[in-house]
C-alpha cells in the first residue's frame, strides 16, 4: 500500500486530496498447487470499498479521493475514483468479507478472470451528516463501470449501489 495526501486547511470546506495505491498478491500460477494469493483473513471489506463487489485478495486499486468539511465536525461529502484490476489474470475475481457462514464457503466466493485483468472503474460518493452528537445520517451511492472480467461474468458491464445509514449512539 501506498498513499499520500494533502489537507488545505486555510481554504473553505478544508479540501483534502488523497492518491494511492493498494496491491495484494494473487496466485500466478494456480496449477502449481500451492495457493499464493493474499488471503484476507477476518476483515471487512467496508473501510476499503463501500461497494463490495471486491476485496483485498488479487487486486490492485489506484484511487484519488477529495474528502470536503462544509460543516466541520457536522458534514463530510467524501468521493473517490477506483481504478481495479486483478493482480493475477490467472487467479480468481475474489468477493465476500470472511467468516459469516458455519459450512461452505468461509464467507469468500471466486469467479473465473477468463484470463483478463480489467476488473472495473468504481466512482462513488458519500454524504456523512451529524444530525445531533448521537444521532448521524450516512448516504451513499457508487456505480461500477465493469471491465473485461465482470463482462466475462454477466450479461451487463454496470452495476449502482446506494444505501443511506442512520445511527444512533448511547450519550
Amino acid at each position: 500500500a501506498l498513499e499520500g495526501g494533502y489537507q488545505f486547511t486555510a481554504l473553505p470546506w478544508k479540501p483534502w486530496l488523497r492518491v494511492g495505491y493498494n496491491r495484494s498478491s494473487g496466485d500466478d500460477d494456480p496449477s502449481d498447487g500451492t495457493h499464493r494469493t493474499f488471503f484476507q483473513a477476518m476483515t471487512t471489506v467496508r473501510p476499503f470499498a463501500q461497494f463490495p463487489f471486491f476485496n483485498l485478495m488479487n487486486t490492485e486499486d489506484l484511487f484519488a479521493q477529495l474528502v470536503l468539511r462544509p460543516v466541520p465536525g457536522r458534514l463530510t461529502l467524501r468521493t473517490d475514483v477506483h481504478r481495479i484490476r486483478l493482480a493475477e489474470a490467472g487467479d480468481l475475481w475474489y468477493g465476500g468479507s470472511g467468516a459469516f457462514q458455519r459450512r461452505g464457503s468461509f464467507g469468500f466466493g471466486g469467479r473465473p478472470s477468463g484470463g483478463h485483468q480489467d476488473l472495473a472503474t468504481l466512482a462513488d460518493l458519500s454524504v456523512d451528516y451529524a444530525v445531533r452528537p448521537w444521532w448521524s445520517l450516512y448516504g451513499y451511492v457508487g456505480h461500477a463501470f465493469g471491465g473485461a472480467v465482470v463482462r466475462g461474468t454477466y450479461a451487463g458491464d454496470a452495476a449502482t449501489l446506494a444505501y443511506v445509514e442512520v445511527t444512533f449512539r448511547r450519550p
